[in-house]
């Protein structure tokens, strides 16, 4: 697929001035990761006045794949990857990286935690507080990296915007505690670092490296899902004189968590704002608008309303099956059948049920980190939803929309009711908006309350 041309304004903000620090902000559809990879070969071109080594940081390596692949004729001018490849390269190019390892993540990080929780936890009284999910936890700590935070005091001070229900301070000192006991633990264990903790030891080093920076301009896709302290370490990241530009889907606010401009280093007086889409068919559109007016989207910094593209097409269209087993079965045949003509990108909630679905259909691709490539051929793409961010497709396939997945039962144990609704709208929000011209949902038992009701004139609903 070649690189599409920029709209209208599009072109304006490819050619913002190549110093300073620009934020582009735009909805689903308008186009804002063909604007990040022009900008980013514009400030990497050799006739642009003020050019150098320019780095195009974006959310997950599916996305840094498909990038890769419709800028292939930059490929040699600007370096394309996730905001931890750069972090730990950073980090190895100071020897401060073991060869091997040295990060703590999945199932082993969640065992330090839960091992932090149970070593506090005899320091204490016997405490409800800590029989929450050690999910809540794991979230905790990476909000409080993720904000910079590095002493008692100042996380006690701290706003927590994004918990319905507010630690109260002995919480707070009690979460510290935990979170001092499983760096501990990681450290003992050679894994001095994990994931959400890199921004802020890259920043840490930055501030003291006298080294001359490598990239004259950082450009960042899907910017809204870097924490503030990764932002911060950009901005440090950056040699004198250049540029820092960052496209993301929020309106004033960085990472859900109205944190100002200004205290993650930025000088800007205003974003470029971008509402028109130019992915999805009105249909589609329609949908999506009308999730993001329905109550869990509520005083979310993160989305305002875009404007309806004028392409028809069909409507979304809404199946309940009897089965789970059954919406398997149709995701399987329907994902089959349009991979033949068509791209078609096929989401779910958990690993297990993506791995079931790229099994059971054959010649798909999973999103994952470890793909090798990106083809525009027709075929199907199977990955979560958090692997769909910045992807687009001509058909898009959401099993298992049903209210006994949506939300799901642990994010309600680790978060409550409200967040984890919350944090699950997003997720199909996601889903939905990376479809061209087809959207199928499937559900057995009750609908998500998650989705626009049956009713709502958005569907057309069938039965397999």
């Amino acid at each position: 697929m070649p690189l599409p041309v920029p709209e209208g304004r599009q072109s304006d903000v490819v050619y913002l001035p190549a110093e300073g620090h620009q934020v582009v902000l735009g909805t689903a559809g308008t186009g804002k990761t063909v604007m990040a990879i022009h900008r980013a070969a514009h400030l990497a071109d050799p006739a642009t006045q003020n050019n150098g080594p320019t780095l195009l940081l974006t959310h997950n390596n599916a996305l840094v794949h498909y990038l890769r692949h419709i800028a292939a004729e930059h490929a040699d001018r600007i370096q394309i990857e996730v905001y931890g490849r750069f972090a730990r390269g950073y980090l190895s190019s100071l020897d401060l990286m073991p060869r091997y390892g040295g990060i703590a993540e999945g199932y082993q990080r969640d065992g330090l935690i839960a091992q932090a929780i149970a070593d506090i936890r005899k320091r204490f009284k016997p405490n409800a507080y800590f029989d929450r999910p050690a999910a809540f936890f794991s979230d905790e700590l990476e909000w409080i990296d993720g904000q910079g935070i590095t002493r008692l005091d100042n996380y006690l001070a701290a706003e927590r915007i994004g918990r319905m229900a507010p630690l109260q301070p002995g919480q707070r000192r009690a979460t510290w505690l935990i979170r001092e006991r499983y760096i501990e633990l990681r450290n003992s264990g050679g894994r001095p670092y994990d994931w959400s903790g890199l921004p802020l030891q890259v920043r840490k080093q930055l501030r003291v490296d006298a080294r001359p920076r490598v990239y004259r301009h950082v450009v960042v896709d899907e910017a809204q899902d870097l924490s503030p302290e990764a932002i911060r370490s950009l901005v440090e990241a950056v040699q004198p004189g250049g540029s820092l530009t960052l496209f993301g889907d929020y309106a004033q606010q960085i990472y859900g968590q109205r944190v100002s401009w200004k205290s993650v280093g930025l000088s800007i007086s205003t974003p470029e704002l971008f509402t028109d889409n130019y992915r999805n068919t009105r249909q589609i559109a329609d949908l999506a608008l009308a999730m993001t007016e329905m109550p869990h989207f509520k005083d979310s910094p993160d989305l305002f309303a875009p404007k309806s593209p004028a392409v028809d097409g069909a409507l979304p269209t809404l199946v309940h099956c009897d089965s789970s087993r059954a919406e398997y079965e149709l995701a399987r045949r329907s994902a089959t059948n349009a991979g033949r003509y068509a791209r078609v990108g096929v989401f779910a909630r958990t690993r297990a049920q993506v791995k079931a679905l790229a099994d059971a259909i054959p010649g798909s691709t999973q999103l994952r980190k470890d793909m090798s490539r990106w083809t525009d051929d027709p075929g199907v793409y199977v990955g979560t939803y958090h692997s769909a961010k910045g992807l687009e497709f001509e058909v898009v396939i959401l099993p298992y929309c049903g209210a006994s997945n949506f939300p799901e039962r642990d994010a309600i144990a680790a978060y409550g009711q409200q967040d984890a609704e919350s944090r699950d709208a997003r997720l199909l929000y996601v889903g939905v908006t990376r479809a061209r011209t087809e959207l199928l949902v499937t559900y057995s038992g009750q609908l998500t309350s998650l989705l626009p009701d049956p009713a709502s004139g958005l569907w057309t609903v069938d039965r397999p």
